[in-house]
């Protein structure tokens, strides 16, 4: 039945290069809001090979933007969820599910088990390392990164730039470090853009840097994401087309679409933040309104 499932395909993609998806093999670590569209996507377009990592179960909060979270599903592991959605659309899919969390040990075994691997848990330092880790090992990583009413999605290979370097983060840190340096407030504060391009509110923004509050999301930015990062691993495997490949990246918002450029400001300020001293100085960054304007305009 496959050649009948996506025949449509067969107007744009050669034999031989629906072969490669079908033959395409994509870990996914998180099946939330970015995993569960990215896998529906990618199950559409024929590819049939599914490694699935995500411990956790769906919560009321998921019915505003993942895609198989429905009244009847809450409480439900969203990996088997997951599963049950792609074998609906082709039962002939592999799919092997995890039902746990990824553990930062396991990141390079794991990650090996794919042609393109995707990390889209809730867990931003993981997914960092993630995709730096991907890099030193060889294999394309699609960074696929909403925030409110910004989306960001970028294919990191194995001859451009790390991951870190480009988010602004301190470059190549460890795990256990980059998870406490993310979650200080005085460091989540400086990241001003999310009220800005992300049109977070003022006070949802305050609450988020003191870890009250999860990431602001919206339903249509997140699968505009996921749609996005599907594409860019539909281009990997296919080989039809280049991908959008770091420093570029897919710059998205509700009144515009664009192909932006991470600047070598960014991984200036990577390599800075890495640094003690560099980092003594994110808080009295913070607390002074016209460098955390400057700081904006660098990393934009």
């Amino acid at each position: 039945m496959y050649e009948h499932f996506f025949e449509r395909n067969f107007g744009v993609f050669t034999p031989e290069e629906q072969a490669r998806i079908r033959a395409g093999r994509v870990v996914v670590i998180g099946c939330g809001g970015i995993g569960g569209v990215v896998t529906s996507a990618l199950a559409r377009s024929g590819l049939e090979h599914f490694v699935l990592y995500e411990y956790d179960t769906y919560e009321p909060n998921n019915i505003n933007r993942q895609i198989t979270c429905f009244t009847n599903t809450l409480g439900v592991n969203k990996a088997v969820c997951t599963r049950e959605t792609l074998l609906k659309i082709n039962p002939e899919i592999d799919i092997t599910v995890h039902e746990c969390p990824l553990k930062p040990e396991e990141i390079g075994e794991v990650i090996k088990q794919g042609d393109v691997v995707i990390p889209a848990a809730d867990n931003w330092a993981l997914s960092i390392v993630f995709l730096d880790t991907a890099k030193d090992l060889g294999v394309p990583a699609v960074m696929a990164y909403p925030v409110g009413a910004l989306a960001r999605v970028s294919v990191f290979l194995p001859d451009g730039p790390y991951a870190s370097e480009c988010l602004v983060q301190p470059y190549r840190f460890p795990y256990t470090e980059l998870k406490a340096f993310m979650e200080n407030p005085d460091h989540r504060r400086i990241l001003q853009y999310y009220r800005t391009e992300g049109a977070w509110t003022q006070e949802w923004f305050e609450d988020w840097t003191e870890s009250k509050r999860p990431h602001a999301q919206l339903c249509a930015m997140v699968w505009i994401t996921g749609a996005l990062a599907a594409m860019e691993i539909v281009k990997v495997v296919s080989g039809k087309w280049k991908p959008v490949a770091a420093p570029r990246y897919w710059h998205i918002t509700p009144t515009s679409a664009r192909i932006a450029k991470f600047g070598l400001g960014r991984r200036l300020l990577s390599r800075i933040c890495r640094r003690p001293r560099g980092q003594a100085l994110l808080p009295l960054l913070a607390k002074r309104p016209w460098l955390v304007k400057l700081f904006t305009r660098v990393i934009s």
